[in-house]
């Protein structure tokens, strides 16, 4: 496929570069960089590519490119491994439900509702290849947002989110709610505790309160379970309309970094990640996506994703913790979000 080769080639020279799928298509969508210029997002008049960190005091990057390559792609059904023969790393196990217990007295402590805690596993990849993973990644999660992601000055980022940001059409926005999880056992007919359903609220009523402050007309969908790979969320769809383009930029600034990825109150939640986790999400439960192509910006949340660098794969995972969390069920919740990205490595 031609995409898929140009990718390699622009890993090869060590080019900037990202090529992404949006959810449910079958087009896969390439931006390059003719130089290695390392372009800072500026703000939202801004046209390329977005790359940007959890912290927004931490430096966004645009991908410039003026022409966006597009095919229609058919890739190869691959056999994956279950997740049964999948390694799992429990060497940070104890040091993380630590942290859960300091989060959940932190909530109590201080009238938190809900606190999104992360960590990172390591793994090494001797003989990683980085078109092969893509396309299983293609294969694998065909309702995520999939892409690859590469500058020389900062590193190379994949991920297969399933949670949208905001997405733009002229003056048309969607956006959602996303929170709870579960594993995917063959059926999205499931049930849902109160702990997960209480969580999904939260991120709805927050999402509508800041809406009012800014949009005049939206709307929620009902509450439905979706699959991303071999787990299930809780999801609410939101449309509206925008006045004008300048609003884009205040609604980011309201969503990002969202409840499902920070928590609530946000600012409370975020100082309290930025202090006790132990370590840079970077670009982790950051955005990422198109800003203004032909009248459309389309960012989605980064996550189910990895970095990597000298041979080593960088995983993130995390999870929402609330005053009724349970230590161990949320520690595995971690171990069973680390699978999904680990089905595509091995």
């Amino acid at each position: 496929m031609r995409i898929l080769e140009k990718i390699d080639k622009k890993y090869q020279e060590k080019k900037p570069f990202v090529a992404y799928r949006k959810p449910n298509t079958t087009v896969l969508n390439y931006m390059c960089q003719d130089t290695t210029n390392l372009v800072r997002f500026q703000s939202f008049e801004d046209t390329g590519f977005v790359f940007a960190p959890f912290d927004d005091d931490e430096q966004a990057y645009l991908i410039l490119s003026d022409e966006v390559d597009a095919e229609e792609i058919k890739v190869e059904n691959y056999t994956l491994p279950v997740d049964d023969d999948l390694p799992i790393n429990t060497a940070d196990e104890q040091k993380h439900r630590a942290l859960i217990d300091k989060t959940i007295a932190a909530i109590k402590e201080k009238n938190a509702s809900k606190i999104v805690i992360s960590r990172k596993e390591e793994l090494l990849l001797e003989n990683f290849s980085m078109v092969e993973v893509f396309k299983k990644m293609l294969t694998t999660y065909k309702n995520a947002y999939v892409y690859v992601w590469y500058h020389p000055k900062v590193g190379l980022w994949m991920g297969a989110t399933p949670e949208t940001l905001l997405t733009v059409h002229q003056h048309n926005f969607e956006t959602m709610s996303l929170a709870g999880t579960q594993p995917y056992q063959g059926t999205v007919e499931v049930n849902w505790g109160p702990k997960e359903i209480e969580e999904q609220q939260m991120v709805s009523d927050y999402i509508k309160s800041n809406l009012e402050k800014t949009v005049h007309e939206f709307s929620f969908s009902e509450v439905k379970t979706v699959r991303a790979g071999n787990l299930l969320h809780l999801k609410t769809k939101i449309t509206g309309v925008l006045n004008s383009k300048k609003e884009i930029e205040v609604l980011v600034k309201l969503l990002h970094p969202t409840p499902a990825v920070c928590g609530l109150p946000k600012q409370k939640s975020k100082a309290f990640i930025l202090k006790e986790e132990s370590y840079s999400r970077s670009f982790y439960t950051g955005y990422l996506g198109e800003v203004n192509r032909k009248e459309n910006t389309a960012l989605y949340v980064n996550l189910r994703c990895f970095s990597f660098k000298n041979n080593i794969a960088t995983l993130y995972v995390g999870g929402g913790i609330t005053k009724d969390s349970n230590v161990m069920q949320e520690w595995l919740e971690t171990v069973a979000k680390s699978k999904t990205i680990k089905r595509v490595l091995f």
